[in-house]
């Protein structure tokens, strides 16, 4: 049995992103038991891992970005670890990049490989092998009150949920809104909700509690930040396509498959080339992608194709029951 700890810590983008890693030990060891360790600042995310095939083991770190002494002996006791131990003080070394420009020559999936000390990633993985994949283990939407102490009965879903599957999710402001050039402007952005409002269709806004509002139409747009970020994904997954920028969200969202559409443009220092390095492989949707910023984005380019998408307008029947809810 070969012990396995790893694979990446800190990001959520980052965890996702590192999956395909999972499936290579599978692949290059006949028996594996893998320890997947998740820091515990984004412990919240760990639900997002839960039955993954090729998990034995989520563990949290002892320290809030970092790793304790329990962590240490975990991992020294492996024979992998995806990163560097430090045996004479008995620490955990932070994993980093060798090649600060990585992104002009290799995705963010080859990258994190790479930091994991994977250098054979396309000889051991097939093109589908490398695209991160979650379990579904959960129902999407929101979470409905259901009949309690009953043997067997059917699950009852609401009308909010069948209005949130025409719906759009928008999760509007990478790294929470914190990463420069990365996400188009707020005023773009309220300039989209007011359009998609005006045309009668409803916007379910996901991210950060701190996010701007977009729009003051609390009919048709619903800011759902103050969720925590499990809930978030749950309900993001039960509408009929998600908007966001480049993003540890869109990352888990592509994960499950869900139609996505992803902003992109290529906001690293000296990005010049392999432009999409850090988009995820979208399955379901595509990347609308502006090099060097998004001042040539246009409003209406971007509602078209969510219309595409079949995102519906709200009838004259659901507008009545927003109402009276």
């Amino acid at each position: 049995m070969i012990k396995i700890w790893g694979t990446s810590f800190s990001l959520i983008g980052d965890l996702v992103m590192s999956l395909p890693q999972l499936k290579y030990f599978k692949k290059k060891y006949q028996k594996t038991y893998i320890n997947f360790v998740i820091h515990k600042k984004i412990s919240y995310c760990a639900p997002l891992f839960y039955n993954h095939p090729d998990i034995d083991k989520i563990i949290i770190s002892g320290k809030w970005s970092s790793f304790s002494s329990e962590d240490y002996k975990i991992a020294s006791e492996c024979d992998v670890v995806t990163t560097k131990l430090d045996h004479k003080n008995q620490t955990i070394l932070d994993r980093k990049h060798e090649d600060k420009f990585w992104y002009n020559k290799r995705s963010c999936i080859e990258e994190t490989a790479l930091m994991s000390g994977i250098s054979d990633l396309d000889q051991v993985l097939t093109y589908k092998e490398k695209i991160p994949q979650l379990t579904k283990w959960f129902d999407v939407g929101f979470e409905d009150e259901q009949k309690k102490a009953a043997y067997t009965y059917d699950k009852a879903d609401s009308k909010r949920n069948k209005i949130l599957s025409k719906s759009l999710a928008i999760w509007p402001f990478a790294g929470y809104g914190r990463s420069k050039n990365r996400n188009p402007s707020e005023e773009w952005w309220s300039k989209l909700v007011s359009k998609l409002t005006n045309n009668s269709i409803n916007v379910y806004h996901f991210g950060y509690f701190k996010e701007p509002e977009l729009s003051e139409n609390k009919k048709l747009y619903h800011n759902l930040t103050n969720y925590d970020f499990f809930n978030q994904i749950k309900i993001s997954l039960g509408t009929k396509l998600a908007l966001g920028t480049d993003s540890g969200s869109m990352w888990v969202l592509s994960a499950y498959n869900h139609p996505i559409i992803v902003l992109g443009t290529n906001w690293y220092d000296n990005h010049t080339k392999n432009f999409k390095s850090t988009i995820p492989p979208i399955v379901e949707g595509e990347c609308i992608f502006k090099e060097n910023n998004f001042a040539n984005l246009s409003v209406d380019e971007v509602y078209k194709k969510i219309l595409d998408y079949g995102v519906e307008k709200e009838s004259f029947i659901n507008k009545l029951f927003n109402f009276k809810s």
